[in-house]
């Protein structure tokens, strides 16, 4: 029970003070509604939240879990504003990882911190046998949220959001042909900085020996000097013991995002994306890693950055035999290497090439892509839309169509959500979850709905003439509203973006556009005349 003298020093506190205490005081707040507090004599008296300090509010609020200062914010203004600040979740991210009182500015804000650590998970579900229960993995503490996973034969590779890459050694042991998760394996950093890493892209983790890491190093100035200039190199470890056999080095003025794999063993392809979104590869032998010895490999550009320059890549996605590029304006860009897969891919071998194996194919898609994910003879890909797309070989079903026929287009497929990665034995699924990429899809114009746009036994379904003259005169009236030539511009980009054209069409367009709106006036340079 509340004593007498409390009640008052809470009433000070609240500037109720000094009110006759039978009486019953109603205020609303604008905001969170009426509170009341009982009396003595059983009668309420109402109290504002917002009558109490801020600062206590924050303080009572930072003692709350994620989950439920998450919530706590949802309920109105006062409270999101409260929930919000940088106070409240810097002390609710140093009680969930103490450890990162030490990272200083690397891990603001703290809300995008609290919630990465807060979410981050790695589970499994062994394929084959009775139990089909899902099994979850030892979190190493000093993570920062779960960015990328690479599981090996026996060890898993985990890389957070400050670039450390941990080894968490002997996760998994083989019992009576099931893979089951060790609890007591133990984890190690392998090295910081690092921005990507790659394997053998084989979905058999057996093949997977060595682990290709791209990391920030530094480099030596001129002799005599103790100057050092930040460079990328990448450094290839031994996924059995963790141990560094090789480092290539590159020069400072080049700075990669992305690594990636292809081809066999003894002739690995590496390939490298700059921040520029240009595509870097080198040839190795991964047969000789392991001898010490020290050479010199030549760093080529690929043919999509030298036949197409005007691309910017963002990100690609690889396999043994075949490479998928994908641009920033949401084209998508193939390399097939064998034969075999690219009639699994496209159905025919009429534009197949043994002779010019890195000439990029364009893939027709009717709106920008956002995500893109490849396997051996089939992939996947998300538009702007938020429909998924699929293609290739579906002699398993794996395409998602509800049958077995082989797709040689982009075939929209029912919604799925989860981040999935899939070896021989397992099935894994990461959690962590980024509130600074949480992306929000567009709606679907009318002309392109999902009726005319997914394909029939393999052929189009024809549009109606009607919808599309109704939507192309919608778009010239709102190229008309606009006031400047300038947002003219802009809107014709957007709504080209929007129509279903191939996707070396819409790079087309926006090159022609650009080179418009870059001309003084608008218009190429010579006499004007009526027509123009």
């Amino acid at each position: 029970m509340v004593r007498r003298s409390q009640r008052q020093k809470l009433k000070k506190l609240t500037g109720l003070c000094g009110r006759e205490e039978g009486l019953r005081v109603k205020r609303n707040c604008p905001s969170c509604g009426p509170e009341y507090e009982s009396d003595e004599k059983g009668r309420e008296n109402s109290i504002s939240v917002q009558l109490f300090p801020p600062e206590l509010v924050e303080h009572i609020a930072s003692f709350l879990p994620v989950r439920d200062a998450v919530a706590l914010g949802q309920t109105c203004h006062y409270f999101r504003e409260v929930c919000d600040t940088e106070g409240v979740w810097r002390r609710i991210c140093h009680r969930l990882s103490p450890h990162l009182r030490e990272q200083g500015s690397g891990v603001r804000p703290w809300k995008r911190a609290a919630v990465l650590n807060y979410t981050k998970g790695l589970y499994f579900q062994a394929f084959g046998g009775r139990r089909k229960c899902l099994s979850k993995s030892v979190a190493p503490l000093l993570a920062h949220g779960y960015r990328r996973f690479l599981p090996t034969k026996d060890h898993i590779f985990i890389l957070d959001y400050l670039g450390t890459l941990f080894f968490l050694k002997n996760a998994l042991v083989s019992t009576l042909g099931q893979i089951q998760w060790k609890r007591a394996c133990r984890y190690i950093v392998l090295c910081r900085g690092a921005k990507d890493f790659a394997s053998d892209p084989r979905c058999d983790t057996v093949y997977r020996k060595y682990l290709y890491v791209l990391v920030t190093g530094k480099q030596s100035g001129v002799a005599g000097t103790t100057s050092s200039r930040a460079c990328d190199c990448v450094e290839v470890y031994l996924q059995s013991s963790g141990q560094r056999v090789f480092k290539m080095t590159f020069h400072y003025s080049m700075s990669f995002k992305q690594i990636s794999l292809l081809g066999q063993e003894t002739q690995r392809a590496l390939l490298l994306l700059t921040e520029e979104g240009k595509i870097y590869s080198l040839v190795v032998n991964e047969t000789q890693l392991d001898q010490p010895r020290s050479y010199t490999v030549q760093l080529a550009l690929r043919k999509l950055s030298c036949c197409l320059p005007h691309l910017r890549v963002s990100c690609m996605t690889s396999n043994q035999s075949s490479v998928l590029y994908m641009t920033d304006q949401g084209g998508v860009y193939f390399e097939v290497h064998s034969p075999g897969v690219y009639r699994d891919f496209f159905g025919t071998l009429q534009a197949f090439d043994p002779l010019d194996q890195q000439m990029p194919l364009a893939v027709s898609l009717p709106a920008k892509v956002l995500f893109c994910a490849l396997g051996y003879n089939h992939f996947g890909l998300v538009d702007e839309f938020g429909r998924i797309f699929m293609q290739g070989n579906n002699r398993y079903g794996q395409l998602g169509t509800g049958d077995k026929m082989d797709r040689g287009e982009p075939t929209l497929v029912p919604l799925c959500a989860c981040s999935l990665c899939s070896t021989r034995e397992c099935l894994y699924m990461l959690s962590s979850h980024d509130i600074e990429h949480c992306l929000s899809y567009r709606d679907l114009p009318a002309p392109w709905a999902v009726d005319s746009l997914e394909p029939s036994l393999g052929a189009r379904a024809p549009q109606d003439t009607g919808v599309a003259a109704w939507a192309f005169e919608e778009y010239l009236s709102q190229i008309h509203s606009c006031s400047t030539l300038q947002d003219r511009m802009e809107k014709m980009k957007e709504i080209v973006g929007w129509m279903p054209l191939m996707a070396a069409q819409k790079d087309f367009f926006w090159e022609a556009l650009n080179i418009l709106q870059k001309t003084p006036g608008g218009a190429a340079p010579g006499p004007s005349t009526p027509e123009s």
